[in-house]
Formats: structure tokens, sequence, C-alpha cells
């Protein structure tokens, strides 16, 4: 018998060892990581060493400290905290959520594999929300999401993505789930890091003031962009209805919100022409695109971007104190047409709908002078199911109805063609039909955003032996977008001398709402605020025959008064449920309504010379006067406590009239 230890032995197989799982701790921290890199980007990198070297002073609770180094590092934790507590609290979460269904691997499998991808989400919207708020200054929000739905959209996006952002869109998820597969090999951060990460939030709490500065651009970097866009979404979801907005008001606050079927005796004209010449009998509108004084000659711009309309305001009346109600388009587009206040915020209905689900909504002044045999025209080069402008006035009053597609012409951007096109067909039009009278409205589009010029058309330097503006780059495109479009009125203004149409047409100039380069507020774009760069739009009346002098006019008045003012001037009816007042008649209030509703919510009221701001979000209020400070820089709420409480009253009288007039729209409700 062989012995014992000669009897050959097969060793063991070796058991594999169980892999640990994703420790989703770790998984918290570095989407942390990529969190606080993309916000130092956004507040932009050190210029060199010395400046993160630079002394700092913070406090803690009261207690002040000085560090002989640290101010960029320190200004890093005030805007990031909130990301480090949201990236640590969702892994955390997701953590104590696995442990609980530990008992079951599968389960516990699958949450830690839905952690670890959202967690990948998440870094990727990092970078996304860097690139917003590159463009915008502000988080994305439920509202924007809202705003840049469709296709129309695409070229202001692409025009603002960036080969480094277009790199980090790829490489910054790719770069996390590595980082996140390599967690698994410790379960726990170590103290030192979790250290780190008390501090960074401890540092960044109780300083956020350091990173915000004085400016609304760091107040906003403050924000993490993931649980902004949470709470606007779940706001927006639920029906936003405004709160801490001003509610106490007197008697008759209401009266001038009034239609005027329901405001008794007031006038409803006030035009006489002068020396009792022959009223006109055609009628255009041109509503500009992201037009508003500030960049218009007629109105003291110092760039010559409108020579035509400087030249022919010379014989118009021109209007100083005229009003968007809000900084965009949908809400304008509302007021022009059917003289109501455009919603709280804006509403496809805001008037309610009817039983077979058409939105209720006062005549048009096209349904009236159609009656009477006028041709009515609503015609826009860019795209009309943009904001579904075409579902709301199918049925308005309008015999053609047709945009950039139904011109057949190019397209320049996704927002739409030339404005060429559009003072083509408008010119082809009036021809189509010589000798019957016509109304038409026309809504330019090429000065949107990416404000592309004309191929081949040469570009002008506005700011040749001028301080370079903020954000000369765009603000020169959109100058030299703003002249073609002035050329193009001018050749409007030419061909309907050339008809003989000039002495009989009316041709209403006016801008839906403004557009913002950062001067003298810190931001950009529009619909965002009610400041003066947003809302403060032309109205020009032109008519050789009736303003063969031109003139100029004071008074404040909005788009809700444009379709009284214009009937006024016709000579023809105002239906009974028109909010607005001719900007003729002595009886009318001296004032107007603003709301901005995109960001924040702003609600304002221009009175006189006087312009009162309520920003809902943070319950702040300001008063400027603005024949000393057009600009809005200094508030003299302090000095003028009386003035500033009795126009939150008219705000509060204007609230409370809209949320009874308007109403809300059914939930179940089409959306065009």
């Amino acid at each position: 018998m062989p012995q014992s230890d000669d009897i050959p032995v097969t060793p063991a197989a070796k058991v594999p060892k169980a892999r640990r799982p994703v420790a989703l701790i770790w998984v918290g921290f570095w989407l942390a990581v990529v969190l606080i890199a993309a916000k130092g980007l956004s507040l932009g990198l050190p210029k060199s060493w010395d400046a993160v070297m630079q002394p700092s002073t913070f406090s803690v609770w009261s207690v002040s400290f000085t560090m002989p180094f640290g101010a960029w590092p320190v200004k890093l934790m005030a805007i990031s905290w909130r990301d480090v507590i949201f990236a640590l609290a969702l892994g955390g979460a997701g953590e104590g959520l696995a442990s609980l269904v530990r008992r079951r691997p599968r389960r516990a499998q699958m949450v830690r594999a839905v952690v670890v991808g959202l967690c990948a989400v998440c870094a990727l919207y990092g970078v996304v929300a860097h690139g917003v708020y590159e463009a915008l200054d502000r988080p994305l929000s439920f509202d924007l999401l809202r705003l840049m739905r469709g296709a129309a959209v695409r070229s202001s996006i692409t025009e603002r993505l960036t080969v480094p952002i277009a790199i980090a869109l790829i490489a910054t998820p790719l770069a996390f789930l590595v980082a996140a597969l390599l967690a698994s090999r410790r379960r726990f951060l170590p103290p030192v890091l979790l250290g780190v990460m008390g501090l960074w939030i401890l540092v960044g709490a109780t300083n956020r003031t350091d990173a915000a500065g004085v400016n609304r651009k760091g107040q906003r970097l403050v924000l993490s962009p993931h649980l902004e866009l949470l709470r606007s979404t779940v706001v927006g979801l639920a029906g936003r209805r405004l709160g801490g907005v001003p509610r106490e008001f007197l008697p008759g606050d209401q009266d001038e919100h009034r239609v005027f079927g329901q405001r008794g005796a007031e006038p409803r004209a006030g035009f006489v022409p002068a020396g009792n010449v022959e009223r006109p009998r055609n009628v255009i509108v041109i509503v500009l695109e992201s037009v508003a004084t500030k960049y218009l000659q007629p109105y003291g711009s110092p760039y010559a971007a409108t020579p035509n309309l400087l030249a022919e305001s010379k014989h118009a009346l021109v209007f100083d104190e005229f009003y968007a109600h809000a900084p965009y388009t949908f809400c304008t587009f509302m007021a022009v047409n059917f003289s109501i206040y455009p919603g709280l915020p804006w509403s496809y209905a805001p008037a309610g709908w009817s039983p077979d689900w058409r939105p209720r909504l006062p005549p048009t002044l096209a349904g009236g002078l159609q009656a009477r045999g006028w041709r009515t025209a609503y015609l826009h080069n860019g795209d009309m199911d943009w904001g579904g402008s075409k579902f709301v006035i199918k049925e308005a009053g309008y015999d053609t109805i047709e945009d950039y597609r139904d011109f057949k012409a190019p397209e320049l951007t996704s927002w739409g063609a030339e404005d060429r096109f559009l003072i083509d067909r408008l010119i082809q039009w009036i021809d189509e039909k010589p000798g019957q009278p016509f109304l038409a409205y026309c809504w330019t589009d090429q000065t949107h955003h990416p404000y592309a010029r004309r191929p081949g058309s040469r570009k002008v330097d506005f700011f040749a032996g001028k301080p370079l503006p903020p954000h000369a780059e765009a603000l020169g495109r959109y100058l030299n977008v703003l002249r073609e479009t002035d050329e193009h009125l001018g050749r409007l203004f030419a061909a309907l001398r050339e008809r003989g149409l000039a002495d009989d047409t009316l041709v209403v100039i006016t801008g839906d709402h403004g557009e913002a380069f950062a001067d003298p507020h810190d931001h950009q774009g529009h619909g965002y605020t009610v400041f003066e760069e947003e809302v403060h739009v032309p109205l020009m009346l032109w008519n050789p025959r009736l303003f063969p002098e031109g003139g100029r006019r004071s008074g404040v008045g909005g788009h809700v008064d444009l379709n009284p003012t214009v009937a006024d001037v016709l000579g023809a009816a105002v239906p009974d449920a028109w909010q607005g007042h001719s900007l003729f008649t002595t009886a009318r209030p001296d004032r107007t309504f603003f709301v901005a509703s995109v960001d924040e919510y702003q609600l304002g009221l221009r009175e006189e010379r006087w312009k009162y701001i309520f920003e809902v979000t943070g319950g702040r209020e300001s008063l400027f006067d603005l024949s000393v400070d057009p600009g809005e820089q200094h508030s003299i709420l302090a000095a003028e406590p009386a003035r500033g409480a009795r126009m939150r009253q008219r705000l509060a009288g204007w609230i409370a009239f809209e949320d009874e007039f308007l109403g809300a729209a059914p939930a179940s409700a089409p959306r065009p």
C-alpha cells in the first residue's frame, strides 16, 4: 500500500472572491467633484497663482477667520456647497436604499445601477448647466424648457454650443462612470475626505455673499442647477399660483382694467385729425422681433443701425413711453391681437376655453374690419407654429395667415427666414387687389437670436471709435441684423409712395419686447426681467397726411392699448371686450403694468415718470425715477415710501383683477 503521503492530492478549486458592490457614497463624492468643477468654470478660473493665494476672510457663525490664501477657493465653496450636499445626499440615499434591500441581491444591484446611472445623468447635466449659465446667466428651469421646446430653438442652442462644452458633454459622463466603477474598492469615504467635504459645506454655507457679490449673476450662480430644475418643474406641473405678491389695494384700483363694456361713460375715442384731413383707409402693423427703443435712432441710440426709421419718423407720431407688458413674444402676441393683458403667467387661453376647446378670446381689430369689407392678413417670416400662434388666430378674422414656409422662403436659421421675404410678400399681397382697403399684421423674425445676417452681406463695425460695450460681439451681430431690417422697412415705405398709398396708409411700428446685452443690468437676452431694456418698446404711427411734420407724444401706454389706438385713428368701432385704452383719450390712466415669469417672477408698474418693480421670488421691491435714472440703477424707495406704497397698491389691484378676469385653463385643455 502506498503511503498516504504518496497519494496525489488534487488542489481545491479556487473560489472566486465576491466583487464588492459599488459604494454609492463614493459615487456621490465623484459627482460632487464634477459639479464643483463645473461651478469653477462658471465662476471663471483664476488668471494667476497669485489670485489663488490672495488672502481671504470668512466667517463661521459670526466668528471671522483670516487665511493667508484662498480667496478664489472660498468663492468656489460659496457657490458650490449646495451642489456638494445634493451629490452626497444622492449617493447616501442610494446607499441607504440599497442596504434596505441587501437581502435581495438582485434588487440591491438594481438600486445601485439606477443610482449610478442617475448620478451619471446629473454629471452630464452639470456640464449642460455650465453652458446654460454661460449663455443665459441663470440655471435652466421648467419655464425655460417649456419655451425652448420645438425645432425652432435649434439655431440658438447650436450657436452657443462651444467645442469645449461639446467635448465635456461626452467626456464627463464617461470619466464619471470610470470613477464610479473604481469606487467599489472601498466602502466608506476616508475621514480626511469627509472632513474636507464638511468644511467645504460649512465655509460655503456661511459665505455665499462673497461669491454673489452685488450682482444678480453671482446670486444665481449660488443656486444648485439640479435643485432649481426640480423645484421649478414641481411648481410648473402643479400649476403656479402667485404667492407673496401684494394683495392690498384701494377701492377703484381695478376699474381701469375692466373691459370697455364695463367702464361706463369713459370715451372710447379721442383722436381728431389736424385740419380735418381724411383718415387713412389702410393699416400695416409691423411688430419688430426683439427690438426695444434702446437701439433705435429715433429714440436716441448712438448706433446708426436704423437710418430709415429715423428719416421716416419725420412723418410719424412717435410715442416716447410705450411698453410691452411681458418680455416674451407670445405675451405680446396676445396683447397686440386681442387687447388684453397676457396673463400671470401667459396662457394659450387667458380668458378661458369654450365648450369646443377653442380659446375664448375677445374679437380682433382684423375681425371688425373684415366684416366691413377690408382685406386682412397676418404674415410672419418665422414659424407660426412656435408658441401656438396659428392655433390661436385661426378664426380671428384674418383672410390670409402665412409664415415663411408659405412664402417658400429659404430658412436662414431654425427660427425662420430673412425679413426681406416678409416685406416682399406684404408688397405682393397689397398688389393682389389694388383699391380694396386692407389691414396687415406683420411680425419680423431676423432680429431674434442668433442674429443671422443675409449671406454675403457686408458687416458694419458699429463700435469704431467708441468704447466696446459688454458682449460687443453679440451686440454687433444684432445691430447688423437690425440694419438689414431697417433697409427692408425703407423698401416698404418706398413701395407705398410708388403706389400712391402713403397718405392713405397708417403704418404702425412697434417691438414685441427688447433684447438685453448686459447694459446696464447684468443679463442677456429677453424674457427674464421688466427692466427698460426688455420692456420699453417703440411705437410709431406713420402717415404723411396725418403727421406731415412728425411729432412726439408723452404719456405711458402698452401693447394692450395698441388696437384701441389704431381703431381710434381709423374711426372704427371699439369692441366691448377690449381692456386697453386709446392713447389719444384723455380719460385714460397714465400708467401700464408688466410681468416677467420665465425666471424669477417680477411684476412692475410704470406711472408717469415713476417705475415700481416687485420681485416676487426674493420679496424685494424697487422704485425708480426714470426722469433722472433711466437706467434703473438707484432705487429711491427709502426716500419715497408713500409713493412706493401707493404703486404697490395699484399693482395689487391689477393682480387681483387679472386673477379673476383671466382665470385658469382646465387641466385637460389641449396644447398645440
